[in-house]
């Protein structure tokens, strides 16, 4: 698959499975239903036939359907595009006060990652990939990725921002402002 996309347009899907499917279903793989396209920009092949890949996001899909199993799934997709319905400025400056807080409290955000998300103009793509860095839960991840308003995906990301920076902000005032690893803390 990966050899006829390098040699074609370079595009492919990545969906996850999922994992509440019946026994009986187990073997055929369902994938959830809204995926993301990409466009590979790096490709090597390691000597144990496995492949570094560098996949770019291009944009979400909704599979209509597989049309081929073998020797590789083939997908039937519809882009799926998000619904700007409200003022992103306001949800973009939230999650950007949150995305502070967060590297102040000592969570995952760091430098790079405020500088990198700065300047980005496509208020999606912002949310997008501050979501995709700093969400863990893989079926949080595909929540957030079925959600097509805009809005609604924003307070999501929000909300789990505010909650993990409550949660660090416990930790720190429990730890008398000192990080884990200086305490000893177990």
């Amino acid at each position: 698959m990966l050899n006829e996309r390098l040699l074609d347009d370079r595009i492919f899907a990545i969906a996850c499975e999922r994992e509440d499917v019946p026994t009986e279903e187990e073997h055929l793989e369902r994938p959830f239903s809204v995926a993301t396209a990409g466009l590979i920009r790096v490709s090597k092949e390691n000597p144990d036939g496995t492949s570094f890949v560098l996949l770019q996001g291009l944009e979400r899909v909704r599979i209509l359907s597989v049309t081929q199993e073998v020797p590789y799934r083939i997908l039937d997709v519809e882009p799926m595009a998000t619904s700007m319905d409200t003022d992103s400025d306001k949800l973009r400056s939230a999650i950007t006060d949150e995305l502070k807080r967060n590297q102040k409290l000592g969570g995952d955000v760091n430098d790079e990652m405020l500088e990198f998300l700065s300047p980005l103009a496509d208020d999606t793509a912002f949310l997008d990939l501050a979501a995709y860095t700093l969400c863990k839960q893989t079926t949080r991840k595909q929540e957030l990725l079925e959600e097509q308003s805009f809005s609604r995906r924003a307070n999501m990301l929000i909300e789990d921002l505010t909650k993990e920076n409550d949660r660090l902000k416990l930790l720190n005032d429990a730890l008398g402002g000192n990080d884990e690893k200086s305490s000893g803390f177990n």
